[in-house]
């Protein structure tokens, strides 16, 4: 292959050679991003709670040609984040994107929150995040590069419009942190930023049922809901090297329902 065929190569696929890690990746929005890194030329980890649904996604992604492995984590866990690192770096030896897309969401008014339930969301959505990117922080530097980006919510700024206190409180932490972190890793070349979905198109909103649905959409610009895909090519693009001058960035992908 000479060297126009590779440059050409590079264009259509410009994650070419690099590893990428997706938690929450079996389903939703997570897959959509595992398939868009996938396509892009990455190897995509899809990393899950849900072992059997990563190994259904993984397999479709190798379906079409591209690649992908499975890996079992709780991203609550330290033991079982570290756990997942060291497998990753057995199989690959590196890992260049790191994408924070684990997380739980309730609808329940604040009154009705028990402190366990607190907890248990903040603990997978932001002490999640935190200890995946610190993990990522650690390795990315000694390569003197990386991309890492989280996925937040509209919530995070508006409050729960379709989502508990709780959620929309970890979220909002998830942008401070990725401010925190994008200052730190800025001098060795990593780049790290969050993207805002506002609701999306999933089997959660199907169930919300027509007139819910309904409402919500008229508080939109757009006047209907975003697809996992707009959120996964947000993240593919921050991934990607005509991103690589953009750090501590929050993009909004929400139909103009949060302008800021």
């Amino acid at each position: 292959m000479n060297s126009a065929d590779n440059e050409s190569r590079t264009k259509e696929r410009p994650l070419a050679n690099r590893v990428a890690l997706v938690t929450g990746g079996a389903q939703g929005i997570g897959r959509a991003i595992c398939e868009a890194l996938a396509r892009d030329g990455a190897t995509v980890v899809v990393a899950d709670l849900n072992m059997s649904a990563a190994s259904e996604t993984t397999a479709a992604i190798v379906d079409q040609g591209w690649q992908a492995v499975a890996a079992s984590v709780d991203v609550a866990s330290e033991r079982s984040v570290k756990s997942l690192y060291s497998q990753v770096i057995d199989i690959e030896n590196r890992v260049d994107i790191v994408v924070n897309n684990a997380g739980i969401c309730r609808m329940i008014p604040i009154l009705d929150i028990e402190v366990e339930e607190w907890d248990r969301i903040l603990a997978v959505n932001l002490r999640g995040t935190f200890l995946v990117s610190r993990e990522a922080f650690r390795l990315m530097k000694d390569q003197g590069s990386g991309r890492i980006v989280s996925i937040a919510s509209a919530a995070a700024k508006i409050g729960g419009l379709a989502a508990g206190a709780h959620y929309s409180a970890s979220k909002a932490g998830v942008i401070c942190f990725t401010k925190s972190l994008a200052l730190q890793a800025a001098p060795y070349h990593i780049n790290v930023n969050a993207v805002c979905p506002g609701p999306m198109a999933t089997e959660m909103t199907d169930a919300w049922g027509d007139e819910t649905n309904a409402a919500f959409k008229a508080k939109i610009p757009w006047q209907d809901y975003g697809r996992p895909g707009d959120v996964a090519d947000a993240v593919a693009f921050l991934a990607s090297d005509k991103a690589r001058y953009i750090t501590g960035e929050v993009l909004d992908v929400n139909g103009g329902l949060v302008m800021d």
